[in-house]
């Protein structure tokens, strides 16, 4: 990668941003521009999904479906898998995430975030319609996919070859969410369901004005008082003596005012936090679309609405250790709490409106507008030992903890396509995005008791412990806004026995993030031991606090750092080629040039200066990125194709900036690390495709990708029983392997066998790979293992699928199975090994019946194996999380 300017933005001044961060602004950059979509696919892929099960003669509605999406991406000149409305909605899926987790080469993480081919989620990307939309996770640049229904989704493209029109940060896949916005005729569906796990038999976690709220939204009592903002902004600290000294200097007389002042801030804090049982009911959903074209002449408008909603609240059981290293290679735990139960309530909000106008055959507009909303508040106790209480035998904590965060997300977006009949057809298409994300975690809280225990196990007494920090509460918001725009042309021309097809585009993306933490702790050392064995609120009673002999204290505990402003802008051009001779053979080429340029800004908390030094924020990268994908055609049946490309994965703004954050995947700490460089990646791909007339159809292949300064993420030094990760960068890393699918109609059989099994189907896909990575032995952590596999490869991946179609399409039943081998969590240290996350055996079932014409009943069931999510370090526990059985029924109608 090179950096042939010194740092600047074309359309902003270094200066003028310095000096927005210093007073820290929320808006970094001026609203002006542009972005990048992926142009649309070959002719053939542009009609729509229904128009093409019309032409393929099988039957089924789910062998249909995916026959296809068989058949575009047959059509696609690179790599590519596709998913299509039908199969998601057949196999129960309710979000994006899980159906993907059944593309071949994919596995899920936590139900979020999607791993391509063995690499981690930080080498995939998603695009809506073709354009970039920001994060509400302030830990990932990806989006999380569980955050889009699948009532909002046409269908999903997985391109797993690069092509030049797409961003060129792009590692081991691209995700592309396509919806609808002219339907072929006048639709009204209508959906209502409910679920149950077997874990929320329990009673589960609850406490006052938290969980039940069915709106997903804060009441106003988790957010920061307006008295704490103004006493943080007057004073710039809660410290006694900044306090004194904003009175007017530090005297006798100052510090009692300062210190009533305090305690009365102490007052504003929410401190009914007493945890209480609460019976867990079923979760449920519904959800509403209705879509219509009207004809006029020539020209077509459609309109495509919907609306959905879901809550639930689920128990969960985990088990959390962490391990130093002995003489022997043994393991001895520093922390251990093989007792942790919780309760996450969460509420989901989606609604889309789209618009398109067909002006003709050769015009067509469209415009998208998508809201969503995704709010977790999750309760959790942990009984168990830290560091300090590991070796006493008759004590241990009582760990509480509250999580409450809304995630939203907003994209406005407008479209075109067009053919310019008066200059050969020249296919042009364009798109402008407009998207704000935000996180909005208010009212975080921890705190802690201690359990004195008899020799018998019993309780002897339970207090709080007593300490300047007993209690912690962050606030924490994040907004990222983004303006993306992007053109793309197609000159179509022949040669000879050659069509040829010349393609030129240009993208902008522009992003604006303003992050900010605040965190307060409570002191508890002027308590008595009868006062701390009283439930939380008693404790914290406003009695309590605003007496003096208490000495009650409140501190801002916030971490330099905490507060940051960032931006981004990429400016790219592209040029391409396709060539198909007699038909038998199609060469793609072309290069991406990106210039793309970044700043962090980390800011103090109490003066929102900027901390550290300048020259280390500023980033800036431009390169050319070739493309080359070859498709040999041998017959209607069979292809062959071959693909090259050199691609970028760029950290993350929240890797670059020093800022202290909690993974809500892991609950590990983690601490970005500004000297960071991005990954250059060379990848092959080879694979060999059959489509037959009946529908059936399958594929082989092999990948290799060549990695320089793939970014890890790494344990530190000196973590005290308390994990604390970064980011480094590993000197290069290679990762190849075979994927091959299946999509078989189980036809093959005579008598009334063949009969009955000529409803069956089997679609499945298997991938292998292995990786490694070498990494230097680094100063900040002692590393066991400086070679070994990527951290997130998993060798293996196996999905496979059982479908049924009766011949009158009333009923339909799917079985699924997914597996993925164990991968690297992460690296050890000390002599450690790495921490291996455990293969994770997945059966679903998914069963419909047409009960009314247009109605459907659906049952599903989920984990029937009943596994749990582990990760192992040499054989010991370090997390487990039992998952439980779910189960399903929803009804559908359509009118």
């Amino acid at each position: 990668m090179s950096s042939k300017h010194s740092f600047q933005y074309s359309r902003v001044n270094l200066g003028v941003l310095l000096a927005l961060a210093t007073s820290a602004a929320v808006v970094l950059m001026p609203a002006s521009a542009t972005e990048s979509q992926t142009p649309d696919a070959a002719p053939v892929a542009l009609q729509p999904l229904a128009e093409q099960v019309e032409r393929i003669n099988v039957s089924g509605r789910l062998l249909s479906s995916a026959a296809a999406t068989a058949e575009e991406r047959r059509q696609q000149p690179y790599v590519a898998e596709l998913l299509g409305m039908e199969q998601i909605s057949r196999a129960g899926d309710s979000n994006a995430a899980s159906a993907l987790r059944r593309v071949t080469g994919l596995t899920l993480v936590k139900d979020k975030f999607i791993y391509v081919r063995g690499l981690g989620e930080r080498y995939s990307s998603t695009l809506l319609n073709g354009a970039q939309v920001p994060s509400p996770d302030p830990t990932r640049n990806v989006v999380p996919l569980d955050m889009f229904p699948a009532g909002i989704i046409e269908s999903m493209v997985v391109q797993k070859a690069y092509s030049p029109e797409l961003p060129a940060a792009f590692g081991g896949g691209n995700v592309n969410i396509r919806t609808v916005s002219i339907p072929r005729e006048e639709i009204f569906n209508f959906s209502i369901g409910t679920g149950y796990n077997s874990l929320s038999s329990d009673d589960g976690l609850d406490y006052q004005g938290g969980g039940d709220d069915w709106r997903g939204k804060d009441d106003g009592s988790r957010g920061l008082s307006a008295g704490l903002t103004q006493a943080l902004d007057q004073y710039g600290s809660l410290d006694v003596v900044k306090i004194a000294q904003g009175l007017g200097g530090v005297s006798a007389d100052n510090l009692a005012k300062a210190e009533a002042i305090n305690r009365s801030l102490g007052l504003e804090l929410n401190r009914n936090m007493d945890f209480r049982k609460k019976s867990i009911g079923p979760e449920y959903d519904g959800s509403l679309s209705y879509g219509n074209r009207f004809d006029i002449g020539q020209t077509v408008f459609g309109l495509m609405a919907g609306v959905s909603y879901d809550k639930s609240s689920e128990n969960f059981k985990e088990q959390e250790r962490y391990y130093s290293i002995s003489s022997g290679n043994n393991l001895t735990p520093l922390n251990r709490y093989d007792d942790i139960r919780g309760t996450e309530h969460q509420v989901k909000l989606s609604g889309m409106l789209n618009f398109g106008l067909e002006w003709d055959e050769n015009h067509r507009f469209e415009t998208s507008s998508i809201y969503l909303a995704d709010t977790k508040d999750e309760l959790k106790i942990k009984t168990g030992d830290s560091i300090e209480t590991i070796n006493e035998q008759n004590r241990e904590n009582e760990d509480y903890s509250v999580l409450y965060e809304e995630r939203t997300m907003l994209t406005n977006q407008i479209r075109g396509r067009h053919t310019l009949t008066f200059l050969n057809d020249l296919a042009l298409d364009w798109q402008y995005t407009d998207a704000k994300a935000e996180r909005y975690a208010p009212n975080e809280v921890e705190y802690r008791y201690v359990r004195q225990l008899a020799n018998d196990g019993s309780l002897e007494n339970r207090t709080m412990r007593r300490s300047d920090n007993a209690a912690i509460y962050q606030f924490g918001t994040l907004e990222d806004n983004t303006e993306n725009a992007s053109w793309n042309a197609k000159y179509p021309m022949t040669l000879g026995d050659t069509e040829l097809t010349l393609s030129t585009g240009y993208a902008y993306f522009e992003r604006q993030r303003n992050a900010s933490t605040n965190r307060f702790k409570m002191d508890t050392r002027g308590f008595s031991n009868e006062e701390l064995s009283q439930a939380y609120s008693a404790i914290f009673s406003d009695a309590n606090i605003s007496n003096p002999a208490k000495k009650f204290l409140l501190s801002d505990v916030t971490a330099q750092a905490d507060d940051y402003v960032a931006a981004q802008q990429t400016d790219a051009a592209y040029a391409g080629v396709e060539a198909t001779y007699d038909m038998t053979w199609r060469v793609n080429a072309g290069v991406r040039y990106e210039d793309f340029r970044q700043v962090s800004i980390p800011l103090n908390p109490a003066t929102g200066a900027i901390e550290g030094n300048l020259s280390d924020f500023p980033r800036q990268e431009d390169d050319l990125y070739p493309s080359l994908a070859v498709t040999w055609m041998q017959s209607e049946e069979n292809q062959y194709r071959f693909g090259f490309s050199e691609t970028v994965v760029r950290p993350d703004l929240r890797e670059v900036t020093p800022v202290l954050f909690i993974d809500p995947i892991t609950d590990f700490k983690v601490i970005g690390f500004s000297g960071l460089k991005s990954t250059s990646i060379s990848a092959y791909d080879l694979r060999w495709e059959q489509y037959l007339d009946s529908g059936s159809n399958y594929s082989l292949g092999v990948f290799y990708k060549d990695l320089t300064n793939p970014i890890e993420a790494v344990e530190l030094k000196g973590s005290d029983g308390n994990l604390l990760m970064s980011f480094r960068n590993a000197l290069g890393g290679e990762v190849y392997g075979v994927e091959a699918e299946a999509l078989q109609k189980l036809d093959m059989f005579e008598g009334s066998v063949g009969e009955l099994m000529d409803n069956f189907f089997v679609v499945s896909n298997f991938t292998y790979s292995e990786s490694e990575i070498e990494i230097e032995s680094l100063g900040e952590t002692n590393l066991t293992n400086l070679k070994r596999p990527l951290t997130g490869h998993s060798k293996y991946v196996v999905n496979m699928q059982l479908g049924f179609d009766s011949d009158n399409e009333a009923h339909t039943a799917t079985l699924t199975y997914n597996v993925f081998g164990k991968r690297i969590a992460f690296a050890g240290i000390d002599g450690k090994d790495d921490a291996y996350e455990q293969p994770f055996h997945s059966l679903d079932f998914v069963y419909s019946y047409n009960v009314l014409p247009e109605g459907t009943i659906k049952v599903s069931a989920k984990n029937l194996l009943n596994k749990d999510v582990e990760i192992l370090q040499q054989g010991e526990i370090l997390q487990r999380r039992e998952q439980g059985r779910s189960v399903g029924l929803s009804y559908s109608q359509r009118f």
